[in-house]
């Protein structure tokens, strides 16, 4: 595979994500009308019970990943909301923010429990991209 081949299945890849993540979103919003923030809330408590379960987090770990979450998630709804930006640029932002979380989960997860947030955050990446594909 050529170098532009792989950077266009890494950008289609990311495009993917956010159009997953940009989904979920809008699925947690719906019905909640202008409820704003406490949509948000709900929306990263739904999230971070998800992960707890998959991850297997403790106490301590869940204290630990709600200010992470509760600082992506307007950053993602700002993203999604914004109209001037083309897909390419909003899947590129989409990464950033992932990347920005990512790292700062790192240190709060155990490498295992890291290592299957990875392959949490891949296979949704994969589902996006197949989602892509069919339209």
């Amino acid at each position: 595979m050529s170098k532009y081949a792989t950077r266009l299945a890494a950008i289609l890849f990311t495009a993917a994500v956010a159009m997953s993540l940009t989904a979920l979103a809008q699925d947690n919003m719906s019905g909640q009308g202008a409820m704003g923030a406490q949509g948000d809330k709900a929306e990263v408590m739904q999230k971070l019970e998800k992960m707890s379960a998959a991850l297997q987090l403790t106490p301590q770990q869940k204290q630990q990943v709600r200010p992470i979450l509760m600082e992506e998630a307007p950053k993602l709804k700002a993203l999604k909301s914004n109209t001037s930006l083309g897909p390419m640029q909003k899947a590129m932002q989409m990464r950033q923010i992932a990347d920005a979380t990512d790292a700062k989960l790192k240190p709060v997860l155990t490498p295992q429990q890291y290592q299957t947030w990875e392959q949490m955050r891949a296979q949704e990446r994969q589902q996006m991209m197949q989602k892509m594909e069919n339209r």
